[in-house]
């Protein structure tokens, strides 16, 4: 790659020339344009030119939505990649232009990419190549094949590149598309593709993405923003400020670039709350102060000139000289206040606002490898991210914490670390070793003894202390956390946890079925369960147990193959439903958030008689016996369904507190029913509300120790007007209060 020679060939390009019309597409044409940028009378340039033919006679007879010939997409993504941001790698340039063969040509495989083209560019195919499983829905397709481009991403960057700049030119011309398709994909590209741009600094692609993607999303308010944004650039006041840098730094005998920018749509955007709205930014305008110099201190000399002439906001100054982000960028920030409105200004030189401007791209060549030590911090947020087990809508707020606000602290020999701001010590914990989050207990903050959760603060020195025995994970942990590593981690230590809970349910229902059908206890023999485990591909008796705890293997399915095993590979099995009241059961001992849900279509309570519960990958939901959603929304038959069996003799662990809102009820209406709970329940806040609909609500917060407890507590409670927002240990989660306006005497 190689950088831009001036100010104005740095900037990107809005619309490329239009390579296509609806008759066809000019190969030649193209081919001339894009021998200014390689060279084909050079041998290492042959495998772009040869790609290129290799794509078009592929691609032939296909069209895009517009009309265009979809040669046309393949070739404007190598384009963009050469034209505006300097790609000149034949190889990355060549799978831009092969990106979506093996994904649209019947009959092409990546053998025949890694045959003719050879192992690299057919690795960056591959990672561009979307998954296609029938059985899945759309939205677990779309993010496993988000895990996938993260995972090839960490091992060759090259795909994330493509991948980026394909999301660009389909934004560029998706007016041809369907109205609910051009939401979705401007929804997914400001949830994947813009904050992946942000996090690695290439301000160009952001900026487009972002702009593009809201444009859609929200084409009335990110009209009136546009407007509010130009009316601000030709502002006497951004004039003026323009003006006053200039002719100070002249009068200082320092030569620099004064660039004005005003903030782009994504600025307005609140990815948290879905929001975009002209109140959003923390300051409209940008002024970057770029010196005609290579000289470090200058940067600083023009701060004091800059400071001097300004009224510099207390506090507001970052260093990013001293101290780079994490993604290369080293500038000074300074805010200033000028007529009322706040104002960053940001001093770098020519090679730093090169880096300002391409990040990651900047320094990544095929040549010439970036340092060790930046590319393992690359490779490992994209393997955290590719690699996560959460849900999807997680996933993406992992891409969503990388591109936060940042603030820094040391560790006690000094050495500083950039994390996402509101960052608790578990996250610092991880940052420096996984060893460290897995057995922290607390840290010393500034000599002081803090717990796991506690957020930390710019400039706090911090010092992790541990504890021989692993981190005991509860689910709100991972919440609280900000860094994409910490919440990684800690869900693949949920992950096991719920494997070992869905382990024991699998042993449950499985023990029930084979006494139910006249199995005796040596039923499952070594030599039994080694073909039963050959016939449905499983390795271990463990993973057999899971899979029927988690409902992903049917124990109709094993029963038949223990019954016939000698011939279960040759015969399909016969399901025999069981009699509609005949169910298996499982006993819950513990309440554990990780794995245990109450249904909010019919608001179970624990303790509650003849509760039912269906199990999958997530866990164990409770229901009503009496819920229709089970068998109107979930289609499930009763056999299907477990009956759950409270310990109501012992004690939890853990004290788990309950959050509850009761619905059509005073704090009078509940006094006296309250006055008869068990002595042992406390009591955390209760307050008034209005409800939805306008009705009095009251929101309860409890802390309960057992079944027995929980049973009498919710028997005295109004009937069906409880529900439980949300309950974890005492303590676990910031959410859950640590004042008690009101405790009965008794419960003293």
């Amino acid at each position: 790659m190689q950088a831009p020679k001036s100010a104005n060939a740095s900037r990107i390009r809005m619309m490329l020339p239009s390579t296509t019309d609806v008759h066809g597409f000019d190969l030649e044409h193209y081919r001339a344009r894009m021998s200014k940028f390689l060279d084909p009378a050079e041998s290492d340039n042959r495998v772009f030119y040869d790609a290129l033919q290799y794509s078009y006679d592929l691609h032939k007879g296909q069209t895009r939505k517009s009309g265009a010939p979809y040669i046309s997409h393949p070739c404007s993504v190598a384009e963009i990649l050469a034209r505006e941001l300097h790609f000149r790698d034949p190889h990355l340039l060549a799978a831009a232009l092969l990106h979506d063969v093996v994904e649209d040509i019947p009959g092409i495989t990546l053998e025949d990419i890694l045959r003719r083209f050879g192992s690299r560019i057919a690795e960056l195919v591959d990672g561009c190549t979307k998954l296609t499983r029938h059985q899945l829905d759309r939205a677990a397709l779309k993010d496993l094949t988000h895990s996938k481009i993260f995972l090839s991403a960490s091992r060759r960057l090259g795909v994330l590149i493509i991948k980026l700049v394909d999301r660009l030119h389909n934004l560029r011309t998706l007016h041809y598309l369907p109205q609910a398709k051009r939401q979705r994909i401007a929804q997914e590209t400001v949830e994947v593709y813009a904050p992946i741009a942000a996090r690695f600094n290439i301000y160009p692609l952001k900026r487009e993405l972002y702009h593009l993607a809201l444009s859609y999303l929200y084409p009335r308010k990110s009209k009136k923003i546009l407007q509010h944004v130009r009316e601000l650039r030709n502002s006497a006041e951004v004039v003026d400020i323009e003006n006053r840098l200039r002719e100070i730094l002249l009068q200082a005998g320092v030569a620099a670039d004064i660039r004005p920018r005003p903030k782009g749509l994504g600025s307005y955007y609140n990815a948290l709350k879905r929001t975009l709205d002209i109140g959003n930014p923390e300051n409209y305008f940008d002024f970057a102060v770029v010196l005609a110099t290579g000289e470090d201190l200058k940067c600083y000399l023009v701060l004091g000139i800059i400071c001097k002439d300004f009224v510099s906001i207390p506090r507001s100054l970052r260093d990013f000289i001293a101290n780079p982000k994490i993604n290369g960028y080293r500038s000074l920030h300074v805010r200033v206040h000028v007529g009322g409105q706040n104002y960053l200004i940001k001093i770098r030189t020519e090679e730093m606002d090169l880096q300002a401007s391409y990040g990651v791209l900047q320094d990544w060549t095929a040549q010439t490898p970036m340092s060790d030590d930046h590319w393992a911090e690359i490779s490992d947020l994209l393997r955290t991210i590719g690699e996560y087990g959460g849900a999807g809508p997680q996933r993406k707020e992992l891409i969503r914490l990388s591109e936060a606000e940042e603030i820094f602290v040391y560790s006690p020999q000094g050495d500083i670390y950039y994390l996402p701001k509101g960052s608790v010590v578990l996250d610092f914990a991880y940052k420096i070793h996984s060893e460290l989050g897995d057995h922290c207990q607390g840290a010393l903050v500034n000599g002081l003894w803090e717990p796991p959760t506690r957020v930390l603060k710019d400039a706090e020195t911090v010092e992790i202390v541990t504890s021989p025995d692993l981190l005991d994970v509860d689910p709100d942990l991972e919440q609280l956390c900000k860094t994409p590593r910490a919440r990684s981690f800690l869900n693949r230590h949920l992950q096991h946890r719920r494997q070992h809970f869905a382990r024991e349910i699998g042993r449950q229902v499985l023990s029930q079925e084979l006494r139910r059908h006249g199995f005796g206890p040596d039923a499952l023999d070594d030599e039994t369960v080694a073909l039963l485990l050959e016939v449905i591909n499983l390795k271990d008796i463990s993973e057999l147990y899971t899979r029927l705890g988690q409902d992903l293997l049917s124990p109709e399915l094993v029963l038949y193959y223990l019954e016939a095993p000698l011939h279960a590979k040759d015969r399909h099995p016969h399901h025999s439903p069981h009699p509609p009241d005949e169910r298996n059961a499982i006993l819950v001992s513990e309440l554990d958030k990780a794995f245990h849900k109450f249904a909010r279509c019919c608001n179970p309570y624990p303790g509650q008689e003849n509760v039912l519960a269906t199990i999958s990958e997530r866990g164990t939901t409770f229901h009503d016996p009496r819920c229709e959603d089970l068998k109107s929304r979930h289609g499930l038959q009763p056999q299907h369904l477990l009956d759950v069996c409270w310990d109501f003799d012992g004690t939890w662990r853990h004290v788990l507190v309950f959050q509850l809102h009761i619905q059509q009820q005073s704090i009078s209406d509940l006094l006296p029913l309250l006055a008869r709970m068990p002595s042992t329940v406390r009591i955390r806040y209760i307050e008034s509300a209005i409800g939805k609909h306008n009705e009095p609500t009251v929101r309860l917060s409890v802390a309960l120790h057992s079944f027995a407890e929980a049973r009498e507590l919710f028997r005295i409670l109004p009937e069906d007007r409880v529900c439980i927002d949300e309950y974890g240990r005492q303590g676990a989660s910031a959410r859950v209060h640590t004042e008690c306006p009101y405790v009965p005497d008794r419960a003293r």
